[in-house]
């Protein structure tokens, strides 16, 4: 076949050329004309692009025959793009939060706090983790008591509330000793009843006390977190401040 210098070139030879084009290329070269869009979207152009980009979704096309490779590698795009996205900076700081955290045995108070989270030891590393000194803490007996723990997170001014623990268990006191205590998290949105969060309220106390006190034991440290139990890390402060966010603002 002939051509003159103004006429479209073959379109075998497009093809033969489109097999050596990327993704991008093609696409452009599709907006040339509705005659070009249709030669450019051929399966036999996109299907190897699709399957060497998309592998994880090549049985896609079985279970949908009739959607072309050219569609399924721009949902996949899409799906990847989407993913890949940075999440938006949280509202929340640490200006923004207070923690009450309180520990009782059936017949005591042991300690209370009401500390902004701004006033608190953060973690050098930028993670969701405080460090908070005890400085009036009842002494109490070495041993297995049973404790109500509850940690509250208020938002400032008290706008809103969102309780990170409420527990009842056994712990035991004993002096140089800590004692961990964990609480799973709801998932934020709408399928928090269904679908499990993967977090957990962390928190850690220090105690002290012993044979110089005649046997009695204080709480003198609290650290408190949010832990992600996919790989037993504390999360990132942002992270922390995201998830929250969920629960104190009602436009979440």
């Amino acid at each position: 076949m002939t051509t003159t210098p103004y006429s479209s070139p073959p379109w075998e030879v497009l093809l033969l050329v489109a097999h050596h084009l990327d993704a991008k290329t093609l696409a452009i070269a599709s907006c040339v004309s509705k005659l070009w869009s249709i030669s450019m979207s051929s399966d036999h152009l996109w299907k190897p692009i699709f399957t060497s980009h998309f592998p994880s979704l090549s049985t896609l096309q079985h279970a949908h025959s009739s959607i072309s490779f050219h569609r399924l590698f721009a949902i996949g795009l899409t799906a990847s793009k989407r993913r890949r996205q940075n999440p938006a900076k949280p509202k929340l700081s640490l200006n923004d939060l207070v923690f009450v955290i309180s520990v009782s045995t059936s017949d005591s108070l042991i300690f209370t706090l009401t500390t902004p989270c701004d006033e608190m030891v953060a973690d050098p590393h930028s993670l969701f983790r405080f460090d908070i000194e005890i400085s009036d803490s009842e002494w109490v007996r070495e041993g297995l008591e049973e404790v109500k723990v509850t940690w509250n997170v208020i938002l400032r001014g008290w706008k809103a509330v969102f309780c990170m623990m409420d527990s009842v268990g056994k712990l035991g006191f004993q002096a140089g000793s800590e004692r961990w205590l964990s609480v799973e998290l709801p998932t934020p949105g709408c399928c928090q009843n269904v679908v499990a969060s993967s977090v957990v309220a962390d928190l850690k106390l220090g105690i002290c006390g012993g044979e110089e006190r005649d046997g009695r034991v204080t709480v003198k440290k609290v650290s408190a977190g949010i832990l992600n139990i996919m790989d037993w890390r504390y999360v990132s402060l942002e992270d922390g401040f995201r998830y929250l966010h969920h629960f104190l603002y009602s436009d979440s």
